[in-house]
């Protein structure tokens, strides 16, 4: 029986997983050393893919963070959520070392690939995946919108804030700076004690602390900015929410009761979304 290994490599976690007719047969996952280079990255998807191989896998499947080339199987271009990956030749790495097949897609990308499949209909869907980073993708017309150095619809980096909060990208008030784990952290430690994860607001924001509350009201309140950005630039008829902060159920489902005639839903594959999508042409 044929089966697929999907990679989903992300600023914090490595996902992997083991697919046969498109079931997860087992998943693993490491912490990515996303400071370390490309090197270290490589080596930690290279221990996630040993893990999982057997001698009926026939393809391998990355979704990565960052601007991917999927023709070429490129990284061309990540930020410093990823230190060191710009320019990596993903495709070319894992075909040297396994001699299997490699699709390489961007993560939000690959989200998306796999949420269009419980909306088969839909012709313009944008997905956010709210992680370390905040990811994006859009499908407009039927076609996933890519733009020059496959640059188009990142919409983690388009501005909020003017003269903002500096962004791993380089520019200012990056949306990512405000609705990412990275920045939630941040700005969560300079208010409140003892956080060593953005999940730790939310869990606090729910025991009635009001720093977490205020925090996590003002994370509600710009990611509600986004999803009219979004709809104003695009008008699509869905708005997908995924990644790991989209586990945070109440604060999505305050955006989802806003919705305009129901176009923000959460992801159906949660923050699996990504790794099913890597092994979708």
């Amino acid at each position: 029986m044929q089966q697929q290994i999907g990679i989903d490599i992300g600023g914090t976690t490595i996902k992997g997983g083991l697919f046969e007719r498109n079931k997860l047969l087992k998943e693993v996952s490491v912490t990515t050393p996303a400071r370390a280079g490309r090197a270290p990255i490589l080596q930690a998807v290279y221990r996630v893919i040993d893990d999982l191989m057997t001698h009926d896998v026939t393809l391998i499947g990355v979704a990565s963070a960052g601007n991917i080339d999927p023709e070429r199987g490129v990284c061309v271009y990540a930020t410093n959520n990823l230190m060191g990956w710009s320019e990596t030749d993903i495709r070319g790495e894992l075909e040297k070392r396994y001699h299997l097949p490699i699709l390489v897609e961007n993560d939000a990308i690959a989200a998306l690939k796999a949420e269009l499949k419980f909306y088969p209909d839909a012709q313009n869907v944008t997905m956010l995946t709210f992680g370390t980073g905040l990811g994006g993708a859009s499908l407009v017309n039927g076609k996933i919108l890519r733009g020059r150095n496959f640059n188009g619809a990142r919409w983690g980096h388009i501005i909020m804030v003017p003269d903002g909060l500096i962004c791993t990208c380089g520019k200012r008030g990056c949306a990512e700076c405000y609705l990412s784990g990275t920045g939630l952290l941040k700005l969560g430690r300079r208010r409140m004690l003892g956080l060593t994860d953005a999940k730790q607001i939310f869990e606090r924001a729910e025991e009635g602390e009001w720093e977490a509350q205020d925090i996590v009201e003002r994370f509600t309140n710009f990611a509600a900015v986004l999803l009219e950005t979004i709809r104003t630039a695009l008008a699509p008829e869905y708005i997908i929410l995924g990644g790991g902060i989209s586990n945070q159920t109440n604060v999505m489902k305050e955006l989802i009761t806003d919705a305009v005639d129901g176009d923000v839903v959460l992801a159906k594959l949660g923050d699996h979304a990504g790794l099913y999508g890597a092994i979708l042409p």
